[in-house]
């Protein structure tokens, strides 16, 4: 069998859709020829892979089992390709990085363009999506690695330390709270019940800043969420509402109107940067090449 075969596609794609005429749509194929590819895997393993007689159509016992095999196939013939892959050097390969769209815009730059000169033969996709999203693709195999931040909720995905950086509060000059205090003195009890431009749920910065509210018992009163960070700064800088942003951005965007900047002192408050991946996972040449440049270029 051919290798495209050996990722069951077209059966996978029957028991999802309930019949070959349907799969047949949705992988763009003719229903004649996905008829054909199905009755010659048939006659190939001696057994009926599709149970015809229902509806929706089902796979059957063997079926199931063929895919269950198949897939450790491909593990293993991925296996396979990692370690060839590291025979030649890194001098061809693929690297699919998971990244938040706050690290993109502000962390990226730091390692990336290195990697990518010192190895050009590296294709590399780079998926941006929130911290949530990201634990998802990681633990199914859709990316290799991860640029994020703590915390991290589950427990099968370990990480690698690169940086950290404190977190700012901003009140705007137009809010009740604005004074020409010096940073120790503001109390975080008087922020429960203040107006709030919050990153969306489910993005790192969103963790944190929910850790932050539970830890000082504040419950923000939440008037805009958006997944531009920038934009929170901006907004909030122009009167809005309060927000809570990272170091990075802090230090790149050039604020238009007046507003104090109170960084969180506490050493609990810091974000911490790290390169995630699949627990006991067996990293590709390319991720730990890129695991390792990350580590070296934000020390």
């Amino acid at each position: 069998m051919q290798l495209k075969d050996l990722h069951t596609n077209y059966l996978k794609a029957i028991a999802e859709h309930g019949s070959i005429s349907q799969a047949a749509k949705a992988l763009y194929i003719s229903q004649p020829y996905l008829s054909k590819y199905i009755k010659t895997l048939e006659e190939e393993l001696g057994v009926e892979v599709l149970n015809r007689q229902v509806t929706p159509m089902e796979l059957t016992y063997a079926g199931e089992r063929y895919i269950h095999y198949m897939n450790d196939v491909e593990d293993t013939i991925q296996t396979m390709l990692n370690e060839l892959q590291g025979i030649s050097n890194l001098k061809r390969g693929r690297l699919r990085i998971g990244i938040s769209p706050i690290l993109a815009t502000y962390t990226l730059d730091k390692f990336l363009p290195h990697f990518m000169k010192r190895y050009e033969g590296i294709e590399i996709e780079l998926i941006e999506e929130s911290a949530a999203a990201l634990e998802s693709l990681l633990l199914q195999n859709k990316i290799d690695v991860c640029v994020t931040s703590l915390p991290i909720t589950n427990q099968e995905i370990q990480y690698e330390f690169l940086y950290e950086e404190y977190n700012y509060i901003v009140i705007p000059s137009n809010h009740p709270l604005y004074e020409e205090t010096p940073p120790e003195e503001l109390n975080l009890s008087n922020l429960d019940g203040q107006k709030f431009i919050l990153a969306k749920p489910g993005m790192g910065l969103r963790r944190f800043t929910d850790t932050v509210f539970a830890h000082y018992n504040i419950r923000p009163q939440i008037v805009l969420e958006t997944l531009n960070v920038e934009n929170a700064l901006r907004l909030a800088n122009k009167g809005i509402a309060i927000t809570i942003v990272p170091q990075s951005v802090i230090e790149c965007v050039v604020l238009t109107d007046k507003a104090n900047l109170y960084p969180l002192k506490n050493p609990e408050f810091k974000s911490h940067i790290v390169v995630s991946y699949q627990k006991n996972a067996r990293l590709s040449p390319a991720s730990l090449a890129f695991i390792e440049m990350a580590k070296k270029e934000t020390s």
